[in-house]
């Protein structure tokens, strides 16, 4: 076995456990999903999956729409309205530990990474319940995740990526504008600038822009109640 072989299989291996960290959270987090009644957020949220609309008083519109497609299509019981988070719960622990392993982690500290995001506090709680937030943790784990690809790499099109990620983030919370700021400032005060220049970081903000052009038409159109 080559020694590109022996990486191929070593990086498999990682993989595979990083997987299985994130199945077995999902798992369990799915049997205990009844343990606990509805949360009053959740009938909130599927209330407004009513009455579908570009945006609303206090949220973009996409968790309404998620709550909308969960309704009508996995139901209204206590597994099915927490499944989704599960499934993001799942998502940031895979997304910790490959950021983890793109950083120079070996398996230990990937491992490390992930069961540290499943034990965490903050993660058991928001990714309990049907909310805005445990979406957002996927988007900005995600959108860091690309982030990490493009500068290790140097991968500019993969803006057009992220682009796309942040839009759709913004249409469920407003927050990924803070990572959006940050980001520019990390670049601006980095060698990373360079990407400033970059015609794909200029089209990832333009996708992120037009994704969430409907929802800024919606605020003018009801005089900016979110304020």
């Amino acid at each position: 076995m080559t020694a590109s072989d022996s990486d191929h299989c070593s990086y498999r291996s990682d993989t595979a456990l990083l997987l299985g960290i994130a199945l077995t959270a999902l798992v369990a987090q799915l049997l205990v999903s009844g343990r606990y009644g509805y949360f009053r957020d959740e009938f909130y949220y599927f209330a407004c999956g009513e009455h579908l609309d570009w945006g609303f008083v206090d949220q973009p519109p996409f968790v309404a729409l998620v709550a909308f497609l969960v309704r009508h299509l996995l139901g209204e019981s206590l597994l099915a309205i927490r499944f989704l988070p599960a499934v993001c719960n799942a998502l940031v622990i895979l997304l910790t530990g490959l950021m983890a392993r793109e950083l120079g982690g070996g398996r230990f500290a990937q491992w490390f990474a992930a069961l540290a995001t499943l034990i965490a506090p903050v993660y058991l709680i928001i990714c309990h319940v049907f909310s805005m937030n445990c979406f957002d943790h996927v988007f900005w784990a995600l959108a860091a995740y690309i982030v990490i690809k493009i500068l290790k790499e140097d991968r500019p099109r993969l803006w057009v990526l992220f682009g796309l990620v942040a839009g759709v983030g913004l249409m469920n919370k407003y927050s990924v504008g803070f990572l959006g700021l940050g980001l520019v400032a990390g670049l601006v005060l980095t060698p990373a600038r360079k990407y400033l220049w970059s015609k794909w970081l200029w089209l990832g903000g333009a996708i992120a822009f037009l994704i969430f052009l409907p929802h800024i038409l919606w605020e003018e159109q009801h005089g900016f109640p979110t304020r």
